[in-house]
């Protein structure tokens, strides 16, 4: 355990107030005891996804877990799934300890990539908004490209390690999967890049079909009668049939899957203290 007993009693007063599982309690001392920083949990109703980690940089006192609500069933889960990326990049050197970023040059490439669609949608999409659609567009395949080959392996050590959670867990795969399954609907497609739907869809599958072979419960099916199975499989394979060897591994798969799906050049690894502590503020 930490030596410092003020982190010791944030972590405390945390947990009493959320009424965490005695496994979101060992996770969260896990954490601590390889990191030598305990958490802060911060509300953000306005949060675009359940939770999301702000790993503590070395000049910061502590981790930083945003949730979007307490709702009964998942946030134990969720802090369990943040602490995985904790976890995760904190077990290997220094040197590979890198995340994931984009510059001018990477909006550029992506620009390029679908350059001819954007001016068919510019008829649909008015002028003025079509620079913060992009960002979404650009932002949403960055975050599904890099995010969910890791995500895969930490549900698998959730469902490996801690039954207590599995219920939790199933939950918010439930949750998410269905919010998943939405960006198949025609009205996102009319206003999506081509390029950027096939991408985000296939990405969406192959995260279903790992959790379905993982949980046991058929989520693929919305996906049967699509082109998306075909890439989005060999994407799970680097996953499923690969072990976990750890967070370098994850940058190995993470550049396969962008070499697979096109997004090479549409971002770069950076080192994890050379981001500004104040992202996600």
């Amino acid at each position: 355990m930490t030596n410092n007993p003020s982190l010791s009693n944030i972590k405390e007063i945390v947990t009493m107030e959320l009424k965490l599982l005695n496994s979101t309690k060992e996770i969260l001392d896990l954490i601590t005891d390889l990191t030598d920083k305990s958490f802060e949990f911060v509300h953000k109703p306005d949060l675009p996804t359940l939770a999301m980690v702000k790993v503590a940089r070395e000049n910061m006192p502590c981790h930083l877990i945003y949730y979007k609500n307490m709702s009964p069933g998942n946030i134990d889960h969720l802090i369990a799934h943040e602490c995985g990326h904790i976890y995760r990049m904190m077990s290997v050197p220094i040197e590979y300890r890198v995340i994931p970023a984009s510059n001018m040059e990477n909006r550029q490439a992506a620009m390029t990539k679908i350059e001819n669609e954007l001016f068919n949608l510019s008829r649909d999409i008015p002028i003025e908004k079509m620079s913060s659609v992009f960002e979404i567009w650009f932002n949403g395949i960055i975050k599904e490209l890099t995010n969910f080959p890791v995500d895969m392996r930490i549900e698998k050590w959730i469902y490996d390690n801690y039954p207590e959670l599995r219920k939790a867990q199933k939950i918010t795969i439930d949750k998410q999967i269905r919010e998943n399954v939405q960006a198949l609907s025609e009205n996102i497609k009319k206003i999506t890049p081509v390029f950027v739907y096939d991408a985000s869809n296939v990405m969406n599958y192959a995260f279903a079909s790992y959790m379905e072979s993982l949980i046991c419960k058929k989520y693929t099916t919305p996906y049967k009668r699509t082109k998306y199975p075909e890439v989005g499989t060999k994407l799970v394979k680097l996953v499923s049939n690969t072990k976990d060897e750890g967070y370098k591994q994850d940058i190995e798969i993470i550049n396969k899957w962008a070499n697979i799906l096109g997004l090479t050049n549409w971002f770069y690894w950076t080192d994890f203290e050379d981001v500004p502590s104040d992202y996600l503020d």
